[in-house]
């Protein structure tokens, strides 16, 4: 059994993400709860989980799925109360599960008591926010948002406010100290009350150096002012200093339009900024352009970028779906005549390489995104997607190669991903046929451990369509 005594607690954790609105509806009324998510514990402990990383649960008009929120300290009322949030906690707690908050602190809802009152003429509130009077009959600048559009919504007086996202999420204006302190208060009530961490979202965009107008482009004009400006760092060193440094905490960031240079500096410890970071770069693969027009997915691209974002970051965060792209298996897998196959190799996959892996609602029954309460999870049988997730969750806490060794690409075809991870005493062969056709492979090792095809399925010469195996070595 790999010893973790030594090491932070997430380093080898394995992180569950539920979307509370479509996880477990607990009373009918057609929405997901907390309560459902407290009946559920034990079926999460027995599926092998660390954490539990929860999407949107706070107060929300909702017009950006949550994310535009009205009251940090809150518990949106549809999904329960603060208590039933306590009682998740602490029950949670007592099973060793921990629990992760989405925060979202480059915005709010324009229904938050903070702008409520900048529209009013607070002065101290309108510094919260981004206010400006136009340029002649004009915006405040040229700045278009992440939605398409302005930028920039007029009020009923004379001026402007920012908003990168939709009119209801207007900016916070991280220049001004108030803000700052507001934050960090929120982050202490939630710390105080048990939560284990946060992931921050669109973190690289929370500081904008200045209000200039922008080089115009198809997309995204006055990026170059905001997106991964140099002051968002110094606001996340100072977090961790503040606060979660004095909390045994988990930070992952998302951050907006990551790249491998901006993701080592969030993640490299001896800046002190983030825990890890998500990459999306893996889901975005079939992406060209022009939005709505697809590429062919290639199999190879999967594979190289996995190698660049594992060769590069110390602790990725891992998946292969979430919350905004639920689609691991098309186009990656098979939908069809390897649906099972396919779903088993991206479950080994995501839990055999470096990181942290995160595991999106309802994957483990090979269909994320689903109400738990309406799925047969109790009865499956020994063949079944659960069945195997919960045996390479468990094999992965006992392979001491897994949790803390290091990673190496082998050469392969193509279209197979073939890779190591080796500690001290361990070396393993992670084999990925990414096709739906047998590939010829040069075999290393000694010994099949695990798979998801049986003995008696497997060929000595050749890896079968979307077959995963591991294979030992003697060291």
């Amino acid at each position: 059994m790999a010893n973790a005594s030594s090491k932070k607690w997430w380093k080898n954790a394995v992180i569950y993400q539920i979307n509370p609105r479509s996880f477990c509806d607990s009373n009918g009324d057609g929405i997901g709860d907390i309560a459902g998510i407290i009946s559920k514990l034990h079926y999460l402990k027995e599926l092998g989980v660390d954490a539990i990383w929860l999407g949107p649960i706070f107060p929300s008009p909702g017009h950006a799925n949550g994310y535009d929120i009205s009251d940090y300290k809150g518990i949106n009322p549809e999904l329960g109360t603060m208590e039933d949030m306590e009682k998740l906690i602490s029950r949670a707690k007592r099973l060793g599960i921990k629990i992760i908050i989405d925060l979202v602190i480059n915005h709010t809802s324009d229904e938050h008591e903070w702008f409520k009152k900048a529209l009013e003429g607070d002065p101290k509130y309108r510094n919260y926010y981004y206010f400006r009077t136009g340029k002649g009959k004009g915006f405040p600048n040229n700045w278009t948002s992440f939605l398409g559009g302005r930028a920039w919504t007029k009020t009923d007086g004379d001026d402007y406010y920012l908003h990168l996202f939709s009119k209801h999420q207007p900016d916070l204006n991280w220049h001004n100290p108030d803000v700052y302190d507001e934050i960090t208060d929120i982050m202490r009530f939630w710390l105080d009350k048990g939560v284990a961490g946060f992931k921050c979202n669109m973190i690289n965009i929370i500081y904008k150096k200045s209000l200039d107008d922008g080089k115009k482009r198809m997309a995204l004009t006055g990026r170059e002012h905001y997106l991964n400006a140099s002051g968002y760092h110094e606001l996340i060193r100072r977090f961790n200093e503040d606060v979660w440094s004095k909390y045994k905490t988990f930070i992952v960031g998302e951050p907006v339009f990551a790249n491998l240079d901006e993701a080592k500096l969030l993640s490299d410890e001896s800046r002190k900024e983030l825990d890890s970071v998500f990459f999306s770069n893996q889901m975005n693969l079939d992406n060209i352009r022009i939005k709505g027009i697809k590429n062919k997915y290639n199999a190879f691209s999967l594979v190289k970028t996995l190698d660049k974002w594992q060769e590069s970051l110390d602790i990725p965060a891992t998946y292969f779906q979430n919350h905004d792209q639920l689609r691991s298996i098309k186009p990656f897998g098979n939908t069809t005549k390897y649906l099972d196959k396919s779903t088993k190799l991206f479950c080994g996959l995501g839990l055999s390489l470096k990181g942290i892996p995160f595991i999106c609602e309802g994957e483990e029954i090979g269909n994320a995104n689903t109400d738990i309460k309406n799925e047969n999870v109790e009865g499956q049988n020994e063949d079944s997607i659960l069945s195997f997730y919960k045996k390479m969750i468990a094999f992965r806490k006992d392979s001491q190669a897994i949790l803390e060794g290091s990673y190496r690409r082998v050469a392969s075809p193509s279209d197979v991903y073939l890779f190591t991870r080796e500690s001290m005493d361990e070396r393993l062969y992670i084999y990925c046929n990414l096709t739906n056709k047998n590939k010829s492979v040069e075999f290393y090792g000694e010994k099949i451990i695990f798979g998801n095809y049986d003995e008696q399925e497997r060929e000595d010469f050749y890896l079968k369509p979307y077959e995963f195996r591991i294979v030992a070595t003697d060291i």
